[in-house]
């Protein structure tokens, strides 16, 4: 991937490296070229519908809608309503077996993601925003499904969005009783790592950018070095959350708190297409190291996940409510008045304003926008209820052109008094192309390292011990649905179905170090009633690993080559009651 290596504290700048050294299996695949096949694009829309009152609108049916794409009205092809409000009951795999598909885990039809932005805001405004979030999270309730992550010099999962809000209201009392002088300090309690986690970011101990940390605060090429890591970081991030959502079938909310985005600009183009081009056409020339054309190919994937997961951005101005830049924010002085002949001007020049790039995000993707507002908690809130009934619909746009230009979306519904939520646009982004295989080794890495799994292509992994063995193995087997063959598989003009994907196991040791991989390539070539078992019984691949000394995790990766879509489970080693304790590992 580009230009990731370059960092110091993302999550693949080891793991890559031992990857690629230690690994030739991943660097030797088959040179079978890219498949071809007809791609069908897609454009979902969630919306949100309420009233005078701002209460949701239950009652809409699919004719009540009338969307239009350039100003042409379009067939909806796919059309629910998706009520958060009823439980989900999660589907228990049994032991041993682990899956990426939030929905057998209890995740409820529509998820909705809190990212609280160190790396890219102001201290003081981390300390407020930090406070407010709190506040928030005191009106939450038990039965409340909200992922909670941190991004800073990397991306720490705090809370899974699967799992209720328990822990959650129990670490918030755990902090108020340690802050609060009218409580009764509690007497220490065991706590599991996920605590700690918890009780870190209630406290603020992750309110720090350690990238300023290490000395170099002053030395030649800083600003560029750090516009490098925040765009890179910032890019992989959201790239891990979205795949994270990608399965989810309902309305995917993610709510930023930050102070800036700018790294989201492109946001505000019209083609978008030529302009990561000509970014990339931009490196190793003589001219300044612009960030965002060193990681124009990054950028394009992100743009392109977010595009197709459909996600509702609520951009949450983490400076609440200012009225006058006085330069506390930074290391400089206080601003100097420039015209003290003229107060109102100069007050006027000094007030901040609300960042452009944080209100348009919001509005291309569906989202609201918070800002000069001292209730943060109350922007937070309206992202959480937004999503508590929706409306999702589908359409094959008609227009064919896929060359990059924002497609501009308007949603309309026949009833008087109703308010619509939507995106209002997406990009026709072209077909991508199959990254070589150089890419794909620092692309996989680089999933293998991430701190969350991928559910763009769900799939499930059992995991048992030889009968018979005399050295500490597994039996992993990865049962593949038909959810994720239907991305994998594609039709052909002879009427066989093909697709050409992989299957990693890795083995991964302390500080991320790889210590053994293995891969299974498949070449798949179904006739029709091969095909038709597939798409109904799903595909079973099965192989048997010997495990290193000092494994910790085993990573499985589902890699579709041609589409790049991919899915990636995480199966602890270690821990009481995982796959290795079976071996007395």
């Amino acid at each position: 991937m580009t230009n990731r290596s370059r960092l110091v504290a993302v999550w693949s700048s080891i793991f890559a490296a031992s990857l690629l050294a230690a690994t030739p299996l991943l660097s030797q695949r088959k040179n079978t070229g890219p498949l071809l096949r007809t791609t069908t694009r897609i454009v979902n829309v969630s919306i949100v519908a309420t009233d005078a009152s701002g209460r949701p609108v239950k009652d809409l049916r699919n004719n009540d809608f009338t969307i239009l794409d350039g100003g042409r009205p379009q067939q909806i092809t796919f059309f629910s309503a998706i009520d958060n409000s009823i439980p989900v009951h999660a589907f228990v795999p049994g032991p041993n077996t682990y899956t990426n598909n939030p929905e057998p885990n209890g995740a409820p039809p529509s998820v909705t993601i809190l990212l609280f932005d160190t790396l890219n805001s102001k201290w003081t405004s981390q300390g407020y925003g930090l406070n407010r979030v709190r506040d928030f999270l005191r009106q939450i309730h038990p039965q409340d499904r909200i992922g909670i992550f941190v991004l800073g010099d990397d991306l720490i999962p705090v809370h899974r969005f699967s799992d209720d809000a328990s822990a959650v209201i129990a670490a918030l009392r755990r902090y108020d009783q340690r802050h609060s002088p009218s409580l009764k300090r509690a007497s220490a309690q065991h706590e599991t790592d996920a605590d700690k986690v918890l009780d870190n970011f209630l406290s603020g101990k992750d309110n720090r950018y350690r990238f300023e940390l290490d000395g170099k605060a002053n030395g030649p090429g800083y600003g560029l070095d750090k516009a490098a890591f925040s765009s890179q970081m910032t890019t992989a991030s959201l790239e891990a959350v979205v795949r994270e959502l990608a399965s989810v079938p309902g309305r995917k909310t993610l709510i930023w708190v930050t102070d800036n985005v700018s790294l989201m600009g492109y946001f505000l183009r019209d083609n978008l297409d030529p302009i990561l081009k000509s970014w990339g056409a931009a490196v190793g020339q003589d001219r300044p190291a612009i960030p965002t054309w060193q990681n124009a190919t990054d950028v394009d994937q992100m743009v392109r996940l977010m595009n197709d997961g459909g996600i509702a951005v609520y951009t949450v101005d983490a400076r609440g409510l200012e009225t006058e830049r006085l330069g506390f924010r930074s290391n400089a002085s206080a601003i100097p008045i420039s015209s003290p002949t003229d107060p109102v001007t100069d007050l006027l020049a000094r007030t901040p304003r609300p960042n452009g790039d944080l209100i348009a995000l919001a509005q291309r993707t569906g989202g609201r926008a918070f800002f000069n507002r001292n209730d943060l908690e109350t922007g937070i809130r309206r992202a959480l209820d937004d999503s508590q009934y929706t409306y999702s619909i589908a359409y094959i746009p008609d227009h064919n052109k896929w060359n990059g230009e924002w497609r501009k979306i308007q949603v309309k519904v026949d009833r008087p008094g109703v308010t619509i939520l939507a995106r209002n646009g997406y990009f026709a982004l072209p077909a991508p192309h199959p990254m070589p295989p150089k890419n794909r080794d620092a692309f996989l890495s680089e999933i293998a390292a991430s701190p969350v799994d991928s559910a763009q292509l769900p799939f499930l992994v059992h995991i048992s011990t030889p009968s018979k063995t005399t050295s500490d193995q597994i039996v992993a087997t990865v049962d593949i649905p038909p959810q994720s063959l239907a991305t994998i598989l594609a039709p052909e003009s002879n009427g066989h179905t093909v697709g050409h994907f992989e299957i990693e196991f890795m083995e991964i040791g302390a500080k991320n170090k790889l210590l053994d991989a293995t891969q299974k390539q498949i070449d798949a070539d179904l006739k029709p009633h091969e095909y038709a078992a597939m798409i109904k019984g799903g595909w079973t691949v099965t192989a048997r690993l010997p495990i290193k000394p000092g494994a910790q995790t085993l990573c499985v990766i589902l890699h579709d080559e041609n589409s790049d879509a991919v899915g990636s489970i995480h199966i602890p080693l270690t821990d009481p009651g995982s796959a290795l304790a079976l071996n007395s590992h």
